[in-house]
């Protein structure tokens, strides 16, 4: 059985500090941590000092500035990034947050990071079912990962699929479970308004409706199957 919890997320809070700081800490066992599309390396900053912290990201995509004086964090070449993934050292938990959607083929990333992890896999993706995002487009804003204007960009900056996280769940539960590995958790991630006056109306709407149209995303913890 799938324990679902929740994560309140301010649309301008950094979900990379929120797992770091309240999921990560409920996970026993992680030593060592390897963060796959770590940008800036904020992850690494907010660790314990104790812990191994090693990021990997690409030279030409990272959506945060890079981060050149952390010795801890790679920055490869799109062409050399499996290459990089294989030959790091395996680590307790793999972080891939916000990444598996910007990838063309979706998986495979997600396979490579499984064999590299001693005991969790830790995925989110965004919920792009999700309602405000889709009424601010009716009304003119464009999604910052599917406007036109990322044109001529590289492809780590665009989204290249439209994340249904259902589908996701099931796709990436699948592939795991080939590689001995079984979803443990969901964290899903209702939006925290800044407004207070507000938060009301949105506890409604998750009463009222599937967390497919509140939830602005989903983390998804996989566990390593005990033998």
């Amino acid at each position: 059985m799938i324990s679902t919890k929740l994560l309140p997320h301010r649309s301008d809070a950094r979900l990379a500090a929120l797992i770091t700081k309240q999921i990560l800490p409920e996970l026993p066992e992680i030593n060592s941590l390897l963060d796959i599309g770590c940008g800036d390396g904020i992850v690494g900053d907010l660790l314990p000092s104790d812990c191994d912290y090693r990021g990997i990201d690409l030279s030409n995509a990272s959506i945060y500035e890079k981060n050149t004086e952390d010795s801890r964090i790679t920055y490869s070449r799109p062409e050399d990034l499996k290459q990089t993934l294989c030959q790091s050292d395996k680590a307790d938990a793999v972080l891939m947050l916000d990444v598996l959607e910007h990838t063309p083929t979706f998986t495979e990333l997600f396979e490579l990071s499984l064999p590299q992890a001693n005991h969790y896999v830790i995925v989110s993706l965004p919920n792009e079912l999700f309602l405000l995002e889709r009424l601010k487009f009716m009304k003119g804003k464009e999604h910052p990962a599917h406007s036109l204007d990322l044109i001529n960009l590289p492809v780590g900056f665009k989204h290249q699929y439209l994340i249904n996280t259902a589908k996701a769940r099931q796709i990436l539960s699948s592939t795991a479970k080939q590689h001995c590995f079984y979803l443990k958790e969901e964290w899903q991630r209702p939006l925290r308004a800044k407004n207070k006056l507000v938060q009301p109306g949105l506890w409604l709407i998750r009463q009222l409706s599937s967390d497919q149209l509140w939830s602005m995303g989903s983390v998804f913890i996989f566990e390593k199957m005990v033998s």
